[in-house]
C-alpha cells in the first residue's frame, strides 16, 4: 500500500513536471511567433519606405531631365534670334557655370584623405571614432579651398554647390544625400600653386590631420574635369526681389 502511495506521488510530481514544461514550451513558442510577426511587419514598413523613396527619386530624376530640355530649348531659340536673345543665352550659360550645373574643366588639385591605418598616434591609443575621416574634417578642407579662390570643387565626383550638405551619418558621411566611404578625393578647379600653398599652410587643416596620423595625398593637375551637380534644386520659400528703378524727370 505504501509502495502504491510512493509510485502515485512520483507519478504526480513527473505529471506536474510535464505539465509546466508544456506550458513553458507553449509560451517561448508563443513569444517567438510574436517576435517574428513585429519582424516581418517591420520589414514590410521598411520595404514600403523603400519603395517612397524610390518614386520620389524617379520623380525628382524625370524632373532635372524636364528642366534640362527646357533650357537646351530656350538656349536654342535664343541663339537664333536677336543680339540681345544672344547676349542672355551668355548670361545663362555663364549662371549655368557658376551655379555648377556643367562640367568644367581645368588646372587645380586633388586631395586624397584617408582613415588612420592604426589607432597609435602621438603614443595614445585613439578609439576607432577617432581614426576616421569625419564630415567636419571635409567641410574645413572645402571650406580652405574656397577661401583660396577655388572655382570648382567635387567629392568622390559629387559637385560641391551653395546647398551642398556634409554630414555624418552613422559610419559613413553623406555629400549631397550620398553615400561616401573612404578614400575621400577633393578635387578642386583654380590657380593650382594658389591651392597647393593654402593647403600645405603650417597650423592648417591638413597639417593637423596629417599631425594625428591620417594619410593626405595632394596632387598638382595641369586639367581637371569636375562634373555637373546631378541632384535637384527646389527654392519653395525664397523668391527674387523685384526692384525698381527710382528717377525720371
Amino acid at each position: 500500500m505504501m509502495k502504491e502511495h510512493k509510485t502515485q506521488i512520483v507519478v504526480g510530481i513527473a505529471v506536474l513536471i510535464l505539465t509546466f514544461l508544456l506550458a513553458l514550451q507553449f509560451k517561448s513558442v508563443t513569444l517567438n511567433n510574436e517576435a517574428n510577426q513585429t519582424f516581418n511587419m517591420r520589414v514590410d514598413e521598411l520595404a514600403s519606405e523603400l519603395k517612397k523613396e524610390r518614386e520620389t527619386n524617379d520623380d525628382l530624376n524625370k524632373q532635372i531631365e524636364a528642366y534640362k530640355n527646357d533650357i537646351a530649348q530656350y538656349r536654342a531659340d535664343a541663339e537664333q534670334s536677336s543680339g540681345y536673345s544672344n547676349f542672355l543665352s551668355d548670361q545663362l550659360k555663364r549662371a549655368e557655370l557658376m551655379a555648377g550645373f556643367v562640367d568644367v574643366k581645368g588646372p587645380g588639385i586633388t586631395i586624397t584623405l584617408s582613415d588612420m591605418d592604426n589607432r597609435k598616434a602621438q603614443g595614445n591609443l585613439l578609439s576607432s571614432n577617432d581614426t576616421l575621416i569625419h564630415d567636419e574634417d571635409l567641410r574645413r578642407v572645402i571650406n580652405e579651398l574656397c577661401a583660396a579662390g577655388a572655382e570648382a570643387i567635387c567629392v568622390n565626383d559629387s559637385r560641391i554647390i551653395s546647398t551642398s550638405a556634409i554630414r555624418c551619418v552613422g559610419p559613413t558621411i553623406l555629400v549631397n544625400d550620398t553615400k561616401m566611404a573612404p578614400p575621400y578625393v577633393i578635387k578642386a578647379i583654380g590657380k593650382t600653386n594658389q591651392l597647393e600653398a593654402a593647403m600645405n599652410l603650417n597650423g592648417g587643416v591638413i597639417d593637423n590631420l596629417e599631425i594625428w596620423g591620417f594619410t593626405v595625398q595632394i596632387t598638382k593637375s595641369s586639367e581637371l574635369i569636375i562634373p555637373k551637380y546631378s541632384g535637384a534644386i527646389n527654392f519653395s520659400s525664397a523668391t527674387a526681389v523685384e526692384t525698381t528703378q527710382e528717377g525720371g524727370d
